[in-house]
Order: structure tokens, then C-alpha cells, then sequence
């Protein structure tokens, strides 16, 4: 069960009661499925790299600790990649931490709360906010300054996408857009026309409808994205429409009438049997990506980020895995913005240095890049994006050229607001209330407006 939504309470009351207080917790383990995807436990505690020379020996010796999501394909990248910088830095000792999505967000709420987090953390924008605002991540600007983070080949709109007000709070590790992807195969033997990059809600009912009347029953049209995370199809949506999920200053971003039309259109797709049952949905909910509904052949369509292309065309024989952009509603804008993973360094790490220096190396170098390629989307340094474009396999470019097709149509979005785990937790269990019939769209509408004004007081 997700406890994400208890981030900010907990955050909050321990860090007042525990501030001064350091455990010396030992690193352990959560293993991993990817934000996306499922994994078995583990954790890598690595020795020093080779001698270096004798500058190198003299050098105080140092231990910094990171930690990441991701599945056991990632873990193994991740490791050669820590292993690559122990070697250029023999002074340095990187101590490994990883974990499934939800597990990696949960252990690191208590390890914040505890004063025990990590030197360098993965980090994200939707969780960014709460962390930055309390005080549990170090500001970066002056090791950008000082150069010993290189962002000379960054675009400003990757360097922005990690700011809050004006301290640089995480550098990206890779930049991702999210889409629609389609197997080829699938639609070809329905004899179904593939939708349009720049396709509609009303495009997809009707591609739906297709679907299911080809299949006979046996394939809906896509996974009910209803409910689950406020981003980013509820978030593309709002966009779209020339609104957002939050303001600047923290307060909703969208009326009550956006709410009620969203969750009223997936209302009828479901009443339509265009997407699954709410029985359906909850028994899929969580599952690995090798046996989530797509991959099973039980949807047509499904939403990922694109950096994932490669990890849904690897469970397929046939057909190509092709990604279109988030459908918008019939004379919607664009609704993107710059997603990604990055990196941050803890306040509460002592040896803050070192570990804006693992940065550097993981984001700008090409020791890192040649085994990070597309890992978690395009490389946010241009060069590097530029290096490692000849080493990708056809889908890792189908990846990159979505990404560089769509970042142009990306414009900026407020930061979640304190207090944002809570209020998606409360809006995941009004949108399965309306899957189960237990409330109505108009009741779910109003519980949800209530409970938000709430919760972002």
C-alpha cells in the first residue's frame, strides 16, 4: 500500500522533535521495481576503486552514500556507473542504497525525518517541493558556481526545471516527456489506423471504441488513468486547458467544473467498457510492467514516460512500441512540461563537496553517459545527449527523438505546494469511489475541493 501521502505530516512533526538528532542508521536495502516497474531487494556496499597515484593515496579518504529507484536493470547500471567514478576518484567510497518507487519514497521520508538521509538522493519533481521547503535539501548554486557542477551545456529551461524561487536545488539526470505508446502489431492484426502524434480525448474514445468492437471484448482501449497520480495525464489535461494543478503561491490551480469533467469522462469510458472495471483496475494496480495490462495484451494503449520505450519494446516479439504525445481535449494547448530524474545533495550530508562532485561526473561525463544512454530520459547536458546518440538501439532513439520533438511544446510549471502527498492520496480515493459506484462524480467533486482547501491551508 502506498504511504507516500504521509510525507508531509511526518516530515513536519519529526523534524521539529528530531532536528538536532543524528542516527547512525546502517544502509539497508528496499529493492526496486522501476517507478514504473517491480525488482527484487538488494543493496551494493563498495570498496575504494583502484590505486590511484600518489596524490590520489594521500587524499583524506571519504564515504558518501546514494540512492536511487529503479529496477534490476537500473541497479546494474547504476552500480558500473558508481564503480566508474570510484575509480577516477580513489578517495572517494560510494555506499549504494535502492528500492522499488514507492518503498524508495517512503524509507527516504524517515531517513529525512531521522537526520539520516543520504548524501546524494534521486529526486523528483512532483516531491521536490516538500523536501526543498523544509530544509532537507541543499541549495547547488554554489557549486555551480564554483564549476565544480558544469552546467555550461544545459539548456536554462533543464537548469530552471530544478530551481525553487531562486536556489538550484537538483540537476537532471535525464529529461523525459510522457506519452501514449501503441504496439504496432496489435493494432495492424485489429486493422486499426494508429493514432495521430497529435491526437484527442475524442480521438481515443473513437480508437477505443475500435479496439473493443475488433477484439471481439477480449482488449479495452487503454487503463483507466481516471485516478492514480494527479501527473501527469490529469496534469496534461488542466494545461491543456490553460490552467494547472497549483498556482505559485501554492493554492489549487483548476475550478471544480475541470474536476468534474475529467472524472465524468472516464466515467463514461467506463460505462462504455472502453477501459477496465474498477475490480480490474485495483487487480492490475502495482503489478511489474511484465505483467501489467498492456504487456498482457489486455489494453491497446498505455500511458508511460518515454525514456521507458525500450523497457515495453524488450517484452515484445513482435511490432514496434511507437509513443504519441498525452491525448488533449478538442482545441486543447499543449499540455507538456519537462519531466525527469534528478539528483540532489541533503543538507544534512557532511561531505557536501564530494557529493556535488559524484554529480558532475554522473551528468557530465562520458564515462557515465556511454552506460546511462536513455536510462531515464535524454541526457539534460546537450553534449552528452549529442554522445551518446550513435550507441542507442532503435527504440532508445524513438525515445530521443520524442523527447526533442515534445520539449519544444514544454513550458514551465509550478512546483507541488507542501502538503501535495496527502492531497493526491485523497484524490486517488475519490476517483476509485467513483470506479466502485460508491460516490457519485458531483459528490467526489466536492469532497475532494473541500478536503484540498484543507489540506493546502
Amino acid at each position: 500500500m502506498k504511504k507516500r501521502h504521509l510525507l508531509g505530516i511526518l516530515l513536519t512533526l519529526v523534524l521539529m522533535i528530531v532536528s538536532a538528532c543524528n542516527s547512525g542508521e546502517s544502509a539497508s536495502s528496499d529493492d526496486q521495481g522501476s517507478g514504473d516497474s517491480s525488482s527484487t531487494e538488494n543493496q551494493t556496499d563498495s570498496g575504494s576503486g583502484e590505486t590511484g597515484n600518489k596524490d590520489a593515496e594521500e587524499q583524506e579518504q571519504v564515504e558518501i552514500r546514494f540512492t536511487w529507484w529503479g529496477d534490476t536493470g537500473r541497479n546494474e547500471i547504476y552500480n558500473a556507473i558508481v564503480d566508474r567514478f570510484e575509480e577516477e576518484n580513489p578517495n572517494i567510497t560510494v555506499k549504494r542504497e535502492f528500492g522499488g518507487w514507492t518503498d524508495y519514497w517512503d524509507k527516504l521520508t524517515t531517513q529525512t525525518a531521522g537526520g539520516n538521509a543520504p548524501d546524494v538522493v534521486s529526486m523528483h519533481q512532483f516531491y521536490v517541493s516538500d523536501y526543498a521547503r523544509r530544509g532537507a535539501l541543499l541549495p547547488l548554486n554554489d557549486f555551480i558556481d564554483s564549476g565544480i557542477i558544469d552546467t555550461s551545456n544545459t539548456p536554462d529551461s533543464v537548469i530552471n526545471s530544478g530551481k525553487i524561487d531562486d536556489d538550484v536545488f537538483m540537476i537532471a539526470k535525464g529529461i523525459t516527456m510522457s506519452g501514449y505508446v501503441y504496439n504496432t502489431a496489435v493494432l495492424d492484426e485489429l486493422g486499426i489506423d494508429y493514432p495521430d502524434l497529435n491526437w484527442t480525448y475524442e480521438d481515443l474514445e473513437k480508437l477505443s471504441k475500435q479496439v473493443v468492437e475488433a477484439s471481439g471484448g477480449e482488449i479495452y482501449g487503454t487503463s483507466d488513468y481516471a485516478g492514480g497520480q494527479l501527473q501527469p495525464n490529469f496534469r496534461y489535461y488542466l494545461r491543456s486547458l490553460g490552467k494547472d494543478l497549483f498556482t505559485e503561491d501554492g493554492q489549487l490551480g483548476f475550478e471544480s467544473d475541470d474536476l468534474n469533467s475529467w472524472w465524468a469522462m472516464w466515467d463514461s469510458f467506463r460505462q462504455q467498457g472502453l477501459i477496465p472495471d474498477a475490480a480490474t483496475t485495483t487487480e492490475y494496480e502495482g503489478a511489474p510492467l511484465e505483467q501489467n495490462m498492456f504487456v498482457t495484451g489486455k489494453t491497446a494503449f498505455s500511458q508511460i514516460p518515454a525514456n521507458q520505450i525500450t523497457l515495453y519494446q524488450n517484452q515484445f516479439d513482435e511490432g514496434e512500441i511507437q509513443i504519441v504525445r498525452i491525448p488533449t481535449p478538442v482545441g486543447g494547448d499543449s499540455g507538456e512540461f519537462i519531466e525527469g530524474a534528478y539528483l540532489s545533495v541533503t543538507e544534512s550530508s557532511e561531505n557536501p563537496e564530494e557529493a556535488a562532485k559524484f554529480i558532475n561526473f554522473f551528468v557530465n561525463t562520458e564515462k557515465s553517459l556511454e552506460l546511462f544512454k536513455v536510462e531515464q530520459g535524454a541526457p539534460g547536458n546537450t553534449k552528452m545527449s549529442e554522445f551518446i546518440k550513435p550507441l542507442l538501439e532503435a527504440p532508445q532513439v524513438r525515445t530521443v527523438e520524442f523527447i526533442e520533438n515534445t520539449v519544444e511544446l514544454a513550458k514551465p510549471a509550478p512546483y507541488s505546494p507542501t502538503g501535495v502527498t496527502e492531497l493526491e492520496q485523497v484524490y486517488k480515493d475519490n476517483a476509485s469511489a467513483i470506479a466502485f459506484g460508491q460516490m457519485t462524480v458531483e459528490e467526489a467533486v466536492v469532497d475532494f475541493m473541500d478536503q484540498a482547501e484543507r489540506i493546502l491551508k
